[in-house]
């Protein structure tokens, strides 16, 4: 597969993963908004090794990689703290607009540390 559909897969993922937290923060249907979170999760860290992977650095990973591995994680993580009540909703909502916003700018930029 090419690298721009890796690309376009990593960005449906990332919308996926999105409407996933919006949807349970509202409540209304919670555990399909879940399930959309979890396939938006697989289809982005797939997508995301398959570009690694295309662009020759899968075998020696760069920092930038590793930093939204961990960001992923913590996307992954969220709707869980914000059901358990373990972070307030708007709380959630600030963080995950913060770490997208970091996972696209070292996804853009891959910049080097």
């Amino acid at each position: 597969m090419s690298l721009p559909f890796y690309h376009y897969l990593h960005l449906i993922g990332l919308i996926l993963v999105f409407i996933g937290i919006g949807g349970m923060l509202s409540s209304e249907g919670a555990k399909k908004a879940m399930m959309w979170h979890g396939i938006g999760l697989l289809i982005s860290i797939v997508s995301g090794f398959g570009m690694l992977a295309k662009l020759g650095i899968m075998g020696t990973m760069p920092v930038w990689a590793w930093i939204k591995i961990g960001l992923w994680l913590v996307l992954g993580f969220l709707p869980v703290l914000a059901k358990r009540r373990v972070i307030a909703t708007p709380l959630v909502v600030l963080i995950a607009a913060i770490v997208g916003a970091a996972l696209a700018y070292l996804g853009y930029f891959k910049p080097t540390f």
